[in-house]
Parts: C-alpha cells; sequence; structure tokens
C-alpha cells in the first residue's frame, strides 16, 4: 500500500513531501505517522462506505453481527477495528502532549485551559456545521467523531490536573462497566449523546460521549506519561501493556459472555473476530487496545533518526488531521454524488489510492501555512 501510493505521488507532491518531512521540527514524527497511518486507513473505510456495493452493515451491539460477502470485504472492515478507538486515544494523547509542551514554555496554566475549551468547541461547531451541512440537506443532525471528540477535549481541559491514577481508574472504570447501562428511558437526543448509538430519525449519533471519552482520557494519561518521560514511550512498558491487552481479548471473547456483543460457533470463522463498535463492546475495545500499544511500543523505535521514506506521506497527513478528516469527506462526497454508481472492493480500493495521492499536496501545503501564519484559524483547525 504504501509503496503504491508512493509512486503515486505527482512531483510536485513529493516535492512538498520532501520540503514539509525534512524541515526541521520539535515534533514527534512518530506520533504524526502514526495519526497519519490513522487517518488514511479511516479514509479506506468512508470510501468503502460510499462506493463499495459489498460492504456489510455497522456493527451495532443492539442488532445481529454483520457478515461479509467475502473474506476481503471482512479484512478490509476488519483491519479498520483499532481505528477509530487509537483516533480517540491520540485525541487524548496530543492533549497532554501540548498542554505539557504549552506549561513548559512558560504559558500560564489558565490560558492552556482557555485554548483547550476552544478547541472542544471548534470541533463541536465544525461538525455541527461544516459537517452537518449534508446531514441537514438529508433532514437530520448526526452527533459524529469530532463533536464527541469536542467533548472530551472539554472534559480533559476541566480534568487535567486530576491524579492519573483517578482519571485512569475511572476511564476503565467505564469500558468494563458500561455494557451495564441502561438509558432507554431517556429521551432521544441525550440517549443518542451519552451511551445509546441511533441510526434513524432526526436526532442521530454513532460516537456516544460515555464510551469514547473514556478512551480519550486513557489517551491522555498515556500521553502525560510520555511528556514527563521525555518524549519517548518506553518500549518495554507498551509491549507489556498490548500482550496484557491481547491475553484480555482472548479471556473476553473465548469466554462468549459478558463483554460479547455478538455469538459464534468457531474460533476459526470470522464470527470469533466480529465485534460490536456501537457501541464498542469490551472484545473490541481489549483487541483495539492491544493493537494502540503494539504501534507505541513499534513505531519510536522503527523511526530512530529519519521517517523511512514510506512513511513520510503518513507523516504529512498526520501533522494536520483535523484538515484532512473534513476535506476528505467533502471530495468523497462530491465525487459519489457526481458519480452515483457503486463498484467493487477492487474499484473502491482504487479510489482510496486516488484520494490519498490527492490529499498529499494540500496537506503539505496547509502545513506550511499552519507554520507560517499561525491565526485563530490555522491554531484550532
Amino acid at each position: 500500500m504504501n509503496e503504491a501510493m508512493a509512486r503515486e505521488l505527482s512531483p510536485g507532491a513529493a516535492r512538498a513531501a520532501a520540503d514539509v518531512t525534512a524541515a526541521p521540527t520539535r515534533r514527534r514524527a512518530w506520533v504524526d505517522v502514526f495519526r497519519g497511518l490513522l487517518i488514511a486507513h479511516m479514509a479506506l473505510d468512508h470510501a468503502s462506505l460510499m462506493f463499495n456495493s459489498g460492504r456489510g452493515a455497522e456493527e451495532l451491539a443492539a442488532g445481529a453481527a454483520p457478515i461479509a460477502d467475502n473474506l476481503a470485504q471482512f479484512l478490509t472492515r476488519f483491519t479498520g477495528v483499532p481505528v477509530a478507538p487509537a483516533f480517540f486515544f491520540m485525541a487524548g494523547f496530543m492533549v497532554a502532549l501540548t498542554s505539557f509542551g504549552r506549561e513548559s514554555r512558560g504559558v500560564a496554566a489558565g490560558e492552556v485551559t482557555r485554548r483547550l475549551l476552544v478547541r472542544g468547541l471548534v470541533l463541536i461547531a465544525v461538525d455541527t456545521v461544516i459537517m452537518g451541512l449534508p446531514r441537514a440537506g438529508m433532514g437530520f443532525y448526526s452527533f459524529m467523531a469530532l463533536s464527541c471528540i469536542g467533548v472530551g477535549v472539554i472534559a480533559l481541559a476541566l480534568l487535567r490536573n486530576v491524579s492519573a491514577k483517578i482519571l485512569l481508574a475511572v476511564a476503565l472504570a467505564v469500558l468494563f462497566l458500561h455494557p451495564l447501562l441502561e438509558v432507554s428511558s431517556l429521551p432521544v437526543a441525550l440517549r443518542a449523546i451519552l451511551y445509546e448509538p441511533v441510526r434513524t430519525g432526526v436526532f442521530r449519533s454513532m460516537y456516544p460521549v460515555i464510551p469514547w471519552v473514556a478512551i480519550m482520557i486513557v489517551g491522555f494519561v498515556a500521553g502525560r506519561r510520555v511528556a514527563r518521560d521525555g518524549g519517548a514511550p518506553s518500549t518495554g512498558l507498551w509491549t507489556l501493556l498490548a500482550l496484557a491487552s491481547f491475553a484480555l481479548f482472548l479471556v473476553v471473547r473465548l469466554s462468549g459472555g459478558y463483554g460479547n456483543a455478538y455469538d459464534y460457533e468457531s474460533v476459526a470463522s470470522t464470527q470469533f473476530w466480529t465485534f460490536a463498535k456501537y457501541p464498542p463492546d469490551l472484545a473490541f475495545l481489549s483487541f483495539s487496545f492491544g493493537c494502540i500499544f503494539l504501534a507505541l511500543a513499534l513505531l519510536p523505535a522503527l523511526m530512530r533518526g529519519t521517517t523511512p521514506r514510506l512513511l513520510r506521506p503518513f507523516e504529512i497527513f498526520g501533522r494536520v488531521p483535523f484538515f484532512f478528516y473534513v476535506v476528505h469527506f467533502y471530495v468523497l462526497g462530491t465525487a459519489a454524488a457526481l458519480l452515483r454508481t457503486r463498484y467493487g472492493l477492487p474499484e473502491t480500493y482504487l479510489i482510496w489510492l486516488l484520494l490519498l495521492v490527492a490529499m498529499a499536496w494540500p496537506c503539505a501545503w496547509y502545513y506550511r501555512l499552519k507554520s507560517k501564519r499561525p491565526n485563530f484559524v490555522t491554531r484550532y483547525f
């Protein structure tokens, strides 16, 4: 995938990528690469959503487990299992890194809190207005990922000085116990925002705050540890946490009881590897955290010194993930409106690769703009 993308880069985009990634910076390149890999795979899922005729149903805990048409369709969806949790985890992680960095440069704690509050409100506003316009045209409002992350950023702005032990204990309790929640007596809008995904009606939600903001809090605790340890995660610690998470996954999934939204007939079947995402069941969460911690262990070790050439496009995407997220939706949406056709999986992958190539230069340009002309828009978008 990476080689194909690197070959497809136009000379202008390749030069832009080289200029941006070669520039001296205090940024942690492995963080940008990780975020870039996440949002690139997220773009694959969104391309599949709009163009893939064989894409399966969403993994709603309240419904039946989706069944893929074939193994390739299953793997396309399965490889994206840790993407959304990792995206939320890294959102909390970055709140910790940026907050610690600003305070270490002498920025007042109150100003750091203010900036975080503004950022959270900007995320909610963009999701409501810019991302919400197409939804409004279809007659509904949807509380989606950006809104949920915005709520999480606001929560972290207010809670960031709370002890890491308390934050982690509360977050883990929420993640382990949230399947016990019963919110059916609440108004639909409140259910949608707090816990229960709603897919029909005028008020919808896929990312309710109770489970997903808890993931952000875990990321915040991890990011705070990395910041205070000097900027590099402990390979041994994250490897141990990855193994513990995968072990928990096996215990949960093999038991087939609490924490599993879906049953399975055989460990060797794709049913065993199908988990609920909306809201995330414990099997989904434990597997995802295993992948997240494994990435935290491997990427910094892989990227000591310079960023490998094949990872440089993802470093660009990861430097401006908010920009990528908003723009790529409109690019895909415009293409879908013009083509009005669904395709097979090979064509979907081709559309995805073309999308990544098309996004390379704009992302490099926008990062340069953010660096050279900081203002309210470039600071928060």
